[in-house]
């Protein structure tokens, strides 16, 4: 008996389970629902791109590499990021996958405004 998490609410159900038996989500590997909670802006996936679509496995965010399209798919990233997190990678539920993406928002924001300061103080402190 193999049991997986209901995509939806991520509660375990058995894997040839037509629906979710708490939440009546479909069970199907073709069709991801996004449930409530997913949707919404991603700091992480705007600030760190990149990094974050391959911590994420959504390798579209790759793109963001490419001179002058970067800036463009960042901004997408921080729109669609979290829903395409949630369809390219395992999640234990969906406590788990806010959990992990609050930390990629945390350590993107410290880590911009920590280059910025130290950025603002080179140029403050070149001789003029």
């Amino acid at each position: 008996m193999s049991l997986v998490f209901c995509r939806a609410c991520g509660k375990e159900i058995h894997e040839s389970a037509p629906a979710c038996p708490n939440c009546g989500a479909p069970n199907a590997t073709s069709e991801v629902v996004i449930p409530e909670g997913v949707k919404g802006w991603s700091w992480g996936a705007f600030l760190w791109n990149w990094i974050w679509a391959i911590g994420n496995r959504t390798w579209i965010g790759v793109w963001s590499l490419v001179p002058f399209f970067g800036f463009f798919m960042a901004i997408v990233l921080g729109f669609k990021g979290r829903e395409w997190a949630w369809k390219n990678k395992h999640w234990d539920s969906l406590e788990h996958f806010n959990r992990v993406q609050r930390r990629w928002s945390l350590w993107g924001i410290i880590l911009t405004l920590v280059s910025s300061i130290i950025f603002i103080a080179i140029i403050f402190a070149s001789p003029d």
